[in-house]
């Protein structure tokens, strides 16, 4: 039986399927046409999302300091994409990150992985569903329908834009809808200029005040930027697709300086243009009737769309296996295994949907998956990795530098995820 393994990362709002991890690594060699600019588009494209629109929030709420906090987050995202390279470079049978992982600590590397990549997908899908419901709600801010009776306003919101992505789930071959996730990365683009035209052109100005620090909200900040650059442990595997991986390092500092200068231009025009009413996504605080603001909120509720299947895809294909071998890939009963897979599928976005509902804190769910998950996935284990795949290689000031990236990462991220769940306790 051919076994074909698929690992997924999620950013800020547009995380990737990593096909075909497993492949022979000479097949790799056959198959790298991946120019500099080509590889560098997808890096960005990996390093944009959902969460970049959350850096009004992040910065009005813990002042012009969280542009530190952004760069230190970056930084360290940095030092952990470059630690993984360079294991791979140092053993050129490994493929991607699961592989370091196995390399280094075979016996629980692999499934601990695993299971945080699992956990952060449906995490990040709940999240783009309550981003769903938000968008919805601003566009329709009056509406008073209700479903019995109890189902009305944002949840309703949110069950709607169940309905809308529950049928792309059901497609097994994604190779199409793969090519959408190019619109991710666009859209955000489109809302950023559109944001800086409404504040430009339509009379919203750029005169709120904001604080230097906030030390209260230092975590929320830590918790938005750990979410946004959550796709690093993906760059390998841009890595392995270039035509000349020497360029790699050159990729890096490209998507990296963008993804930061987007971050830095939307925080701080969002923060100014909008001051205290700025929201967790900024697009939710332009105008509906402008121009602009209907670009921006139409691209960004349609950006999960293009994210939902492909993300579930992994999740679903693993879950059919064990739990439907006979039925998935049966050439006796093809329908009734089709059927019972889009049945398993839409039981677990029912369950995401769920959760959407119980918790819909768009923010407080991303501060949640960025500093507990990505903290761990991006930093803590690339440099656990590196330090056991090297060994005696690794110098005692590099191991110190390690240490104290390490520490000070695991103290900011169960600060981080302290406070996301108090903040959801307490809405509740």
């Amino acid at each position: 039986m051919e076994k074909q393994q698929q690992h997924v990362e999620l950013e800020s709002g547009n995380s990737k399927i990593i096909d075909d991890c497993c492949k022979n690594p000479e097949q790799d060699k056959e198959n790298n046409k991946a120019t500099l600019f080509q590889a560098s588009v997808n890096s960005i494209v990996l390093l944009i999302g959902l969460g970049t629109l959350s850096s009004a929030y992040a910065i009005e709420r813990s002042g012009y300091f969280g542009l530190f906090v952004l760069l230190i987050t970056a930084s360290f995202y940095w030092c952990g994409s470059k630690l993984i390279s360079k294991c791979l470079v140092h053993d050129p049978s490994l493929a991607n990150y699961q592989d370091v992982a196995t390399k280094a600590f075979p016996s629980w590397a692999p499934i601990l992985v695993r299971t945080l990549f699992y956990l952060r997908i449906l995490g990040t899908l709940t999240g783009y569903l309550v981003s769903m419901g938000d968008t919805l709600t601003h566009i329709f801010p009056s509406s008073r329908i209700n479903v019995l009776g109890v189902i009305r306003g944002k949840a309703l919101f949110t069950c709607m834009a169940f309905l809308l992505v529950l049928p792309t789930t059901w497609f097994r071959n994604l190779r199409t809808i793969s090519y959408l996730t190019f619109w991710c990365g666009m859209s955000i683009l489109a809302t950023v200029v559109c944001l800086v035209v409404a504040g430009a052109d339509y009379g919203i100005g750029f005169d709120q005040p904001v604080a230097v620090v906030n030390v209260k909200n230092l975590p929320l900040a830590t918790g938005v930027y750990t979410f946004t650059f959550g796709s690093t442990p993906v760059l390998p595997n841009i890595q392995r697709s270039m035509e000349n991986q020497g360029d790699f390092p050159k990729v890096m500092v490209i998507s990296f300086a963008t993804a930061i200068t987007l971050n830095v231009i939307v925080g701080i025009l969002g923060a100014i243009m909008f001051g205290s009413q700025t929201r967790p996504q900024v697009h939710l605080n332009m105008p509906p009737h402008l121009l602009p603001s209907k670009i921006a909120i139409w691209a960004t509720f349609l950006t999960p769309v293009t994210q939902f299947a492909l993300l579930l895809s992994p999740i679903a294909h693993e879950l059919e296996q064990l739990l439907l071998p006979n039925l998935s890939d049966s050439r006796h009963s093809p329908k009734l295994g089709y059927l019972a897979c889009v049945f398993l599928r839409t039981m677990i976005l029912s369950g995401i949907a769920l959760a959407a509902v119980l918790f819909p804190y768009f923010v407080n769910i991303i501060q949640l998956i960025g500093s507990s998950l990505n903290v761990t996935l991006c930093i803590i284990m690339p440099c656990l990795f590196y330090v056991k795949i090297f060994g005696d290689k690794v110098s005692r000031m590099e191991k110190a530098g390690l240490c104290a990236m390490v520490v000070l990462s695991a103290i900011a991220g169960i600060t981080g995820a302290t406070v996301s769940i108090k903040n959801l306790i307490h809405k509740q």
